[in-house]
């Protein structure tokens, strides 16, 4: 396996890690008394500032090309509308139901790929998605589970939000632009909108309180900052699909952190369901025979 390869995976694991923290720390949050607008908010706008002061130090360059631009608008919308969209799901059906059906995105980043050309038909690939499907499955599925057909087209939402998310950072206007300044258009983005749900909710903007800070604080720059710089950079690596894959193993932290954080239940089908993503990852990064043979030919 390629370094680049290597490098690219880590930084998708990282940010998995960063957004698996997402629901245990706001968990704690809410019980601190923070609303969600005000959370989303003070995340997004401590990152946006945190990675804006960075690129005006560096003084890097953070003008983009048209088409980058209206490709980087696109994005940004596109993160916008994986965390509202599902936020409304949440309204119509179970948190389980909306997981499961807003990660169904490996599956179509996947095939878009192979269909357009960009991957090669390969069974490895398909058979590693339907593992991590299944395997998601067992980790959220529940028997009260209830459907809603609103609820399922705002989940479904989500989905293709993050196709067209990670579809637009591949792109190649996008490529050949500095990964801190895209990371820091999708933070000022995210920033802006928050900004005016808080002004027409009637929300603070603001947490207040030492408790209420050191979250939004961790939030940002764990969360929001180094999360989403680092899946930036991985999905460079290695392409939306690859990165789509290794995505799925965020539930399967989600679930750790919420055992150990916030003293959620840990069952056994979220250990078998966990073991089959991990399975499903291994897969889907196992070097091809191809692949061996030309890693071979260059070391010899």
């Amino acid at each position: 396996m390629s370094k680049t390869r290597i490098t690219g995976i880590a930084l998708i694991m990282g940010t998995n890690v960063g957004y698996a923290l997402v629901p245990s720390l706001s968990f704690l949050a809410f019980d601190q008394g923070v609303e969600t607008e005000t959370l989303l908010f003070s995340k997004f706008f401590y990152a946006a500032v945190l990675m804006w002061a960075y690129i005006f130090i560096k003084k890097l360059p953070f003008r983009l090309e048209k088409k980058a631009a209206r490709m980087m608008i696109l994005i940004g919308l596109a993160y916008i509308g994986i965390a509202t969209t599902l936020y409304f799901a949440f309204d119509y059906i179970s948190g389980s139901l909306a997981t499961i059906v807003s990660f169904t995105f490996p599956a179509m980043i996947v095939a878009i790929e192979m269909i357009t050309g960009k991957e090669k038909v390969r069974a490895s690939r398909i058979s590693a998605v339907i593992l991590s499907m299944i395997g998601l499955i067992f980790i959220v599925w529940s028997p009260d589970i209830s459907a809603n057909l609103i609820g399922i087209l705002f989940a479904l939402g989500t989905a293709i939000s993050y196709v067209v998310y990670m579809m637009g950072l591949a792109a190649e206007c996008i490529k050949k632009s500095n990964t801190l300044v895209v990371a820091g258009y999708v933070l000022l983005m995210s920033t802006v909108f928050n900004f005016f749900r808080c002004l027409l909710s009637g929300k603070p903007l603001f947490t207040t309180g030492f408790n209420q800070l050191w979250l939004m604080l961790v939030l940002a720059v764990f969360c929001a900052f180094m999360a989403i710089l680092f899946f930036c950079m991985g999905v460079k690596l290695i392409g939306p699909g690859n990165a789509a894959i290794i995505n799925t193993f965020e539930p399967v932290l989600a679930c750790f952190f919420g055992y150990t954080l916030v003293g959620d239940v840990l069952t056994r089908n979220m250990l078998i369901g966990s073991a089959l993503v991990v399975l499903a990852v291994l897969i889907a990064n196992w070097p091809s025979a191809a692949a061996r043979e030309k890693s071979a030919a260059d070391s010899s």
